[in-house]
C-alpha cells in the first residue's frame, strides 16, 4: 500500500519511516507526482466527538502469503476494514470521523472503495488487476516486498478524466499504517485504523500535561540547546530551541483541531520502544513531501499514557523548512 518513498528521522530511537513504493507508468512518458498536502479546514462542530478505531482484521497470515501473486494479495486483504478519517478537503470537515475502507475482487476487476460515517462514497476505484497503466491510465500496483510495509495503489481516470488515486499501506497485523485519496496527485482524505482519539476535542492528556516543559536537546549538533515545550489546555503547544541542522532560532506553535490530528499507539510505524501513545498535531506536516521538501511544521508528543499522564517520553516538532531540521527533546522535565 505505498507508491511514494516518505522517510524522515526523528534521532536516536525515534524513527518515522512511511514506506510509500509503488511502481506505475502514467500514460507514455510522464511518472506520477507526489501528493501535495491538504490545505487546512477545520471540521464542522457536528464532528466534535472523540473517536476511537481499532483493527478490524487480523492478517497474521500474511507471513506465508505469496505477494507476488496479486490476485491472491488481492483475495487476503479483500474485506471492510475500519478506518479513521483524520484529515479532508478544504470544505469537508465533517467528513472526519469513522470511516469505512472497502477492498474486493471480482474476476480480474480489483476495487477499493473510501466511506464516511453516514455510507457516503468518498472515493471509488475499479481497476483490472492485470493492467499496467497506459492511456487509460486503470492501474492496480502490486504489493512490494514481505508482508510488513505492504503497499496497494489504485490509479484510475475519473469520468472528467483526472488521475484518481487510492492508496493504503498495511503491515502483516492487519494495521492500517495510513492511506489517502488523492485527484491529479492533490491530497484528499486521509485515513489508517488503530487509532486512539481523534475529532476536534484534544485529548485530555494534553490538558493533564499543561505547563512548561524542559530538556536538552537530542541533537549534539547545537549544544548547548535548552528546549522548551509548553503545553496548554486547548490543544496548543509551542516549541522553543534551535533546530537540529542549521541550529536556527525556533519558535513555533501547532494546535489540535481535529484537522490531520490523531493519536495512535507508540509502535511499529514510529518504530518506538517505550510503550504509551503518539499525539500527532498536523500529521501531513511530518512527512517529507519530496514534491515540496520544505512543507513542515507538524508535531508528535509522544505519552506513557493517555488518561492522566505525569510525564512525556518525546516532544518533537518539524521545523520548516525541512533542511533546517527538528527540535526534539526526549523526557523534559517539568519547570
Amino acid at each position: 500500500m505505498k507508491n511514494l518513498l516518505l522517510t524522515r528521522d526523528f534521532g536516536l530511537k525515534t524513527i518515522l519511516t512511511v514506506c510509500m513504493v509503488a511502481v506505475f507508468s502514467c500514460s507514455k512518458n510522464s511518472a506520477p507526482a507526489v501528493e501535495e498536502e491538504p490545505p487546512k479546514d477545520t471540521p464542522s462542530t457536528g464532528s466534535a466527538s472523540e473517536f476511537a478505531v481499532g483493527i478490524g482484521k487480523n492478517f497474521s497470515g500474511a507471513t506465508s502469503l505469496s505477494f507476488t501473486d496479486v490476485n491472491a494479495v488481492a483475495d487476503f486483504y479483500a474485506g471492510e476494514h475500519p478506518v479513521a478519517i483524520y484529515a479532508t478537503p478544504v470544505g469537508k470537515g465533517s467528513d472526519i470521523g469513522k470511516g469505512k475502507l472497502v477492498v474486493q475482487r471480482s474476476g480480474t476487476t480489483f476495487s477499493m472503495k473510501l466511506l464516511n460515517a453516514k455510507g457516503e462514497v468518498l472515493a471509488q476505484n475499479n481497476v483490472d488487476i492485470n493492467a499496467s497503466g497506459g492511456s487509460s491510465y486503470k492501474q492496480f500496483i502490486r504489493v512490494s516486498g514481505t508482508p510488513s510495509n505492504t503497499t496497494i495503489t489504485t490509479w484510475a481516470n475519473t469520468s472528467d478524466f483526472k488521475r484518481q488515486q487510492i492508496f493504503v499501506l498495511a503491515d502483516d497485523s492487519g494495521e492500517l499504517y495510513d492511506g489517502f485519496t488523492s485527484i491529479e496527485f492533490s491530497s484528499q482524505y486521509r485515513f489508517r485504523n488503530n487509532v486512539e482519539h481523534f475529532g476536534t476535542t484534544p485529548p485530555a492528556a494534553l490538558a493533564a500535561l499543561k505547563g512548561v516543559w524542559e530538556g536538552a536537546a537530542l541533537q549534539p549538533t547545537c549544544n548547548p540547546n535548552t528546549v522548551t515545550v509548553t503545553i496548554a489546555e486547548d490543544g496548543s503547544i509551542n516549541f522553543k530551541g534551535k533546530a537540529s541542522m542549521t541550529c536556527a532560532v525556533q519558535d513555533a506553535t501547532v494546535k489540535w483541531d481535529g484537522q490531520d490530528d490523531f493519536v495512535r499507539p507508540n509502535t511499529k510505524e514510529f518504530n518506538q520502544v517505550d510503550a504509551g501513545s503518539q499525539i500527532a498535531i498536523d500529521y501531513g506536516s511530518t512527512i517529507r513531501d519530496s514534491q515540496n521538501n520544505n512543507k513542515r511544521g507538524g508535531a508528535l508528543i509522544v505519552v506513557p499514557q493517555l488518561k492522566d499522564p505525569v510525564n512525556l517520553i518525546d516532544a518533537q516538532y518539524y521545523a520548516a523548512p525541512n533542511y533546517v531540521g527538528m527540535v526534539i527533546v526526549r523526557k523534559p522535565t517539568k519547570k
